[in-house]
């Protein structure tokens, strides 16, 4: 398996590409700089909140195929790559103007902007603010090129086999109670049908209720800055978020992998294999049109 590294993320397969599907995972990252943990207001283990737990280690089948997958080791809490680098909270920025910064929208406001600010029931993460340069230096040294990496696969792919298409992986937390039937186990995000065309979406859900699953579209999760910003489906890049429930592959604490990590990274690799093989059925339809 050919492997790129860059500072905070690995690159998996970007070089022979040999399906139209990347599999970006970008909040699994347990890589902490020091600075995290001085700066630290709360306790170490608090930050796991914040991280997808193990969900990078849901890729071991696809990265084994030699599937094309861009992931973060970086952690969350240094920047969040699922967020703008525009979505920075003023109140984490010595000395700013608000004036100065785009009006909060409901991330930031609940303290989950480019850099986590706030824990609910936790309160701040943070003893204090951070030098604007600082976080000028986390975008430009991890957050901008993780994005160029993926926007470039993304564009070889289309190139190549005129089509292509981003899995964005996350993991979440249980769901509680929902108002009719049983929670879901997967939450499938296409933004409404803006970042991916509906078939994509509804083959992850058909193959993943084959599974013997439950599954949901949009709700609570629709995807954000990532499927935003590479989803294109006008010109046949389409972008697609996928959550998993940690208690399917975690124990009961959420903390550690258990037993069933390999049926749902078997899963996943499935899925992968079965959205790229119907992203080249699309292609081939478009071409012949």
């Amino acid at each position: 398996m050919e492997l790129i590294e860059n500072s905070g993320f690995a690159v998996y397969g970007g070089q022979s590409l040999s399906i139209p599907l990347l599999v970006s995972v970008p909040h699994a990252g347990r890589d902490y700089p020091e600075i995290v943990f001085r700066s630290l207001r709360l306790p170490k283990e608090s930050l796991v909140r914040l991280e997808d737990r193990y969900a990078d280690l849901l890729l071991r089948k696809v990265i084994g195929s030699g599937f094309p997958a861009i992931v973060a080791h970086r952690a969350r809490a240094w920047i969040d790559l699922n967020r703008d680098e525009n979505d920075l909270d003023a109140e984490m920025v010595r000395d700013a103007n608000p004036a100065d910064y785009p009006t909060p929208g409901p991330k930031q406001r609940g303290g989950l902007g480019l850099i986590p600010r706030r824990l609910a029931s936790a309160g701040d993460i943070w003893k204090g603010q951070y030098e604007l340069d600082e976080i000028q230096g986390r975008i430009t040294g991890f957050h901008r090129p993780y994005h160029e990496a993926i926007a470039d696969i993304l564009t070889q792919m289309r190139r190549k086999f005129g089509v292509a298409v981003l899995l964005d992986l996350h993991s979440m937390p249980p769901i509680g109670n929902v108002p009719k039937g049983d929670p879901p186990h997967f939450v499938i995000g296409d933004r409404f049908g803006h970042s991916a065309a509906s078939p994509f979406s509804e083959m992850l859900i058909h193959q993943i209720q084959l599974a013997g699953f439950r599954t949901a579209l949009n709700h609570p999760y629709s995807g954000e800055h990532i499927l935003r910003r590479h989803g294109r489906p006008k010109a046949n890049i389409h972008a697609l978020q996928l959550e998993v429930d940690r208690s399917l592959y975690l124990d009961s604490t959420l903390r550690e992998p258990s037993i069933s990590l390999a049926s749902i990274s078997d899963l996943i690799g499935n899925l992968v294999r079965i959205l790229s093989d119907q992203a080249l059925g699309s292609a081939t339809l478009v071409a012949a049109e």
